[in-house]
């Protein structure tokens, strides 16, 4: 399962195994083959359960990435808890002063000290130190939990970052993708409910509510964009469909010029929405870019010096099919524009005649505070160059993109469940810019 979900994280791996009543942990950076060579490592012999997690640092970025690895482990046996987490606090400036830790502590580790008190003070019930602590918890979590005898799922009131549950046999299954359920064998069987507090025993499945009133759904539209797998499920709808529905939108609102010859996807996560794009626009899809194995996402690389590097190693056009053509490049969305940049220019290198870009999402202008990490203020490209001169500035003939109500038409579901802030600056929390700039929760 955290192989299948690899593309989530790729800065450090870790799994806290169940045994005897105590709970034992790995961890470290890299992937989870650098963590886990082994296949079927002696961790999990005999384990009644297990919950892991591979990290894409959003808090607590500047630590050791292996220091800063999940799940964590708090307490002392019986009573001890694992803790994995997918999301970002809000608020958790305020609640690090208050247990006096350090402004390197992550928001997990925050929230395992809270829960971990709260356990203790309510006579080890991890069920009700989660209703008695997440309430009063602002921002993004999807966790996975267990004390050694039960798992536990828990989606925040928003339902910002996915969380699935499956089955396989006899054995409960918990993951933020549908992918990694399949992928262990196991079946898919809904995804959790926004606030929801699941508990897996002996006995089956509890399900409980989070009293957060007032709380509307706001599931992140990048996961269909471009973070989720495309063989997933996100908010009922296929990630693949919604990507397809894109590129067929994109086409429609930005047709290819009159002299365009091919269209060209940047692998992977754009091959869907090039697909639905070259079938509107009735221009053949050909592999004028190859993606290496074993880079990884340059997207969530941790510095720009890295995401550059990491492109052009994950990358490379082909000659063959670019040269002496007018292409459309097509992509699910442009963020900080490093990768772009590089890729333009490495099909012009190629001998490219033209390079027209598509973009099936609108462009980030906004700060993500709810788990992806997008960047600040003038790191996104679309917030500090003028629409009609990104063109220009990415080295490109033309440049357009997919407007927000035809996005949001393509993943389907109610527009007003999914949060959009970081393409129009609608914040379904109130959140704190730089600078100390606070903004309140949009209608």
């Amino acid at each position: 399962m955290l192989l299948a979900l690899q593309h989530r994280g790729q800065q450090s791996a870790g799994i806290a195994v169940c045994r005897g009543g105590d709970i034992v942990r790995e961890a470290g950076p890299g992937r989870v083959t650098d963590v886990f060579p082994d296949p079927d490592p002696p961790l999990l012999w005999d384990a009644s359960g297990a919950v892991g997690h591979v990290r894409y640092a959003t808090s607590g970025a500047d630590g050791l990435d292996g220091e800063l690895a999940q799940p964590i482990v708090r307490g002392t046996a019986p009573g001890r808890l694992a803790l994995a987490h997918n999301g970002t606090l809000t608020d958790i400036d305020r609640t690090r002063a208050e247990l006096g830790l350090s402004t390197s502590a992550s928001d997990t580790e925050v929230l395992g000290r809270q829960l971990d008190a709260a356990a203790q003070r309510l006579g080890g019930s991890l069920s009700e130190a989660l209703h008695a602590i997440l309430p009063g918890v602002a921002g993004a979590y999807s966790l996975v939990l267990t004390d050694g005898e039960r798992l536990y799922g828990v989606r925040d009131p928003q339902a910002f970052r996915p969380l699935c549950l499956g089955r396989l046999a006899d054995t409960w299954l918990l993951a933020s993708e549908s992918a990694a359920i399949t992928a262990a064998g196991g079946v898919f069987l809904r995804e959790l409910e926004p606030g929801e507090v699941l508990q897996a025993d002996a006995d089956g499945i509890h399900t409980s509510r989070l009293d957060v009133p007032g709380a509307r759904r706001a599931t992140c539209v990048f996961e269909h964009v471009y973070f989720a797998r495309a063989d997933s499920r996100i908010s009922g709808r296929s990630v693949y469909q919604a990507r397809y529905a894109a590129g067929e939108a994109l086409a429609g609102h930005a047709p290819p010029p009159p002299g365009a010859d091919v269209v060209v996807a940047v692998p992977d996560t754009a091959r869907v929405a090039a697909d639905g794009y070259a079938w509107r626009a009735g221009l053949p899809v050909v592999q004028g870019l190859l993606r290496h194995e074993g880079v990884g996402r340059s997207f969530i690389t941790g510095d720009r010096a890295g995401r550059e590097g990491a492109v052009r190693q994950k990358l490379s056009a082909v000659p063959a099919a670019v040269a002496g053509r007018e292409i459309v490049l097509v992509d699910d969305s442009l963020v900080r524009g490093t990768t772009m940049t590089a890729v333009v220019a490495m099909l012009r290198e190629a001998g490219a005649h033209a390079v027209h870009l598509r973009i099936a999402s609108p462009p980030h202008r906004w700060p993500c505070f709810y788990g992806i990490d997008t960047g600040r203020g003038d790191t996104l490209l679309g917030a500090r160059v003028l629409p009609e001169r990104l063109a220009a500035h990415l080295c490109c003939d033309s440049a357009e993109f997919l407007p927000l109500d035809a996005l949001l038409d393509a993943v389907a579901g109610a527009p007003d469940s999914y949060c959009t802030a970081c393409l129009d600056g609608r914040f379904p929390t109130a959140v704190e810019l730089p600078g100390g700039v606070s903004l309140q929760r949009q209608p």
